[in-house]
């Protein structure tokens, strides 16, 4: 069985066995900031509404508002600059998780893609968070304090687990890492 996806005026097209359907494949963007040791982490709510920790993270569209395809590493310290009021001027993709979602019969629902990066040379440009669904002041916080947030489980979700688990095998020898993960919607 032959596969090709073509770019179409609405989007993505596949095309498989000839039958052309659209190809949906949502993406995220996650920027890990190191600044003086430190990580910078943000407070959104979870999918149950309770405020957990979570690195900078947004969805990312074909196209921007002007219809230009978009590249991942604009979209990632754009997405940082909205979050936190810092800007970066690098990115770095250090590892990907492919998300499989469920409902809740365990029926496969949906895939996503979570690309992970480090963000460099941060610089705070503004004290303002244009993103209303950020609850309060962005944090910086050292490794070890990560570590516990995870295991007492005030982050976001295995995303953000996962994202740390990249940026520690980055940080040990430079792998860029991947893993699949299964969620519940």
């Amino acid at each position: 069985m032959s596969e090709s996806i073509t770019p179409t005026e609405a989007g993505f097209v596949s095309k498989v066995a000839g039958e052309e359907h659209p190809a949906i494949f949502a993406t995220t963007v996650c920027s890990i900031v190191e600044h003086g040791g430190e990580l910078l982490m943000v407070r959104q709510l979870n999918r149950e509404g309770e405020e957990r920790w979570n690195f900078p993270t947004g969805w990312m569209a074909q196209r921007d508002e002007d219809g230009h395809i978009q590249v991942p590493e604009h979209v990632v310290n754009r997405n940082l600059l909205m979050e936190t009021g810092y800007a970066a001027s690098g990115a770095t993709l250090i590892g990907l998780s492919l998300v499989r979602e469920h409902d809740t019969d365990g029926r496969r629902i949906g895939t996503s893609m979570r690309l992970n990066y480090l963000s460099s040379q941060p610089r705070q440009t503004s004290y303002a968070v244009a993103d209303p669904d950020i609850l309060g002041t962005p944090q910086w916080f050292p490794p070890a304090e990560v570590e516990h947030l995870i295991a007492t489980g005030q982050i976001k979700g295995e995303l953000t687990a996962a994202a740390y688990r990249h940026y520690q095998a980055f940080r040990l020898d430079g792998t860029v890492s991947a893993d699949v993960i299964d969620t519940p919607n």
